[in-house]
């Protein structure tokens, strides 16, 4: 899967993933073409993802990664084709 892999020290990505980790996370839901993660909206859960999608797009460009959001909860959805398919699902597992 050349492109796919993590450009993070093994610091830094203990550091990402627990930034991700204390987002509640209402929802996983595994898709053909990626991923999406329902999160409960509280304050600063918007903000704090789109700071953590910036920072994805950088380091997991093989990705596409969009923000949304309604009054209850605020949507990630990451989208990959061909090999990052799987590498998108075992990101959030």
């Amino acid at each position: 899967m050349e492109g796919i892999a993590c450009s993070l020290s093994a610091g830094d990505r203990t550091a990402r993933s627990e930034r991700w980790r204390r987002l509640d996370v209402a929802d996983r839901i595994q898709t053909a073409g990626g991923l999406t993660l329902v999160f409960r909206r509280g304050p600063g859960v918007e903000a704090e993802l789109e700071a953590l999608v910036a920072l994805e797009r950088e380091c997991c460009a093989f990705a596409t990664w969009s923000v949304r959001g309604d009054a209850e909860h605020v949507v990630l959805e990451i989208g990959a084709s061909g090999e990052a398919i799987p590498a998108v699902h075992a990101m959030f597992s």
